[in-house]
Formats: structure tokens, sequence, C-alpha cells
């Protein structure tokens, strides 16, 4: 039986979260989505680890899913959605394993950042071109509330309100 749990990230975890970040990246542009690449490495996931809540999906004590949820929009949200309204949560990295996807964690992710915030508005963007994520946030609720060019993709902003 496999025993999994979600619980804050820790500097312990740097490394591994590191790691899956880079293997998603490394999957999504074999589909030909090259806007993770380069993005993610060890300092960068520790400034995250200080600026926001990061959790982790442990499975078996292997780490196989991260999520972060901030009080900041990122810095591209202004110049791609100038009108767009704030949001009291913004959520970020999402990320599963490659080995681990289509097991629900992403979703048991997500529930987890929405039982934590209770009733506050949630926001987070996906590029275009990565059409079943689009449609998993959208059936987790999420709405398409604008869309624009940021960091050089078209992108669409959702909106999470229970």
């Amino acid at each position: 039986m496999n025993h999994q749990q979600i619980r804050p990230a820790t500097q312990q975890d740097i490394t591994a979260i590191t790691e899956l970040l880079i293997d998603c990246a490394q999957a999504m542009n074999q589909q030909g989505m090259q806007h993770w690449l380069g993005v993610y490495d060890e300092q960068s996931v520790a400034q995250n680890l200080e600026d926001k809540q990061v959790y982790v999906l442990e499975v078996n004590a292997v780490i196989v899913g991260c999520i972060a949820l901030g009080t900041d929009a990122a810095p591209y949200y202004q110049d791609c959605w100038p009108d767009a309204p704030p949001a009291d949560y913004y959520i970020t990295q999402l990320a599963v394993s490659p080995s681990s996807q289509g097991q629900g964690y992403g979703k048991t992710l997500m529930q987890y950042c929405f039982d934590h915030v209770g009733n506050a508005r949630i926001q987070l963007d996906a590029v275009d071109h990565y059409p079943a994520l689009l449609q998993f946030y959208q059936d987790l609720g999420f709405e398409i509330i604008a869309s624009g060019i940021g960091l050089g993709d078209k992108r669409h902003l959702f909106l999470y309100q229970q």
C-alpha cells in the first residue's frame, strides 16, 4: 500500500524539488513545450521557499509532487494582464514527477491548497499550448478571466473562488 502525505517543504528538500522541476521541464520539452527549460535551479527553489508556502507530496517517503502558494503575482502578470483583478493567493510550480502523472497527485496538491486558503480568490496561469493542463484547471473549477502574451508565450489567467 502506498503511503502518501503532503507537508511543507524544507531546506532539505531543495535538491529533490529542483530535480523534480527539471524532470518535468524535460518531459514537457519532449512534448514541444520549452517554457520551463532553464527556469529552475536550486537557487530559485530556495528563493521560493523564502517567498511562498511550498508543499511537497511524498509517496512512500519519495517526493513525487510539489506546489507553491504565494500572495504576490508573478512580475509578468502586470505586463500580460494589466487590468486583471488581484487575488489573495497565486499558485505556481504545480509539478508531478512524469513517472507519477495520471494518478491524481496534481489534483490532490490543488485540493490541499483549496482547503488551506478557504474562500480566498486564487489565480494561476498556464500556457496556451498545453491543452490538457488548461482542461485540468477548468475541471477543478478555475475560469479563464484573461489571455495575453507573457514571457514570450500566449498565456491564460485563471481564477478560482469557492
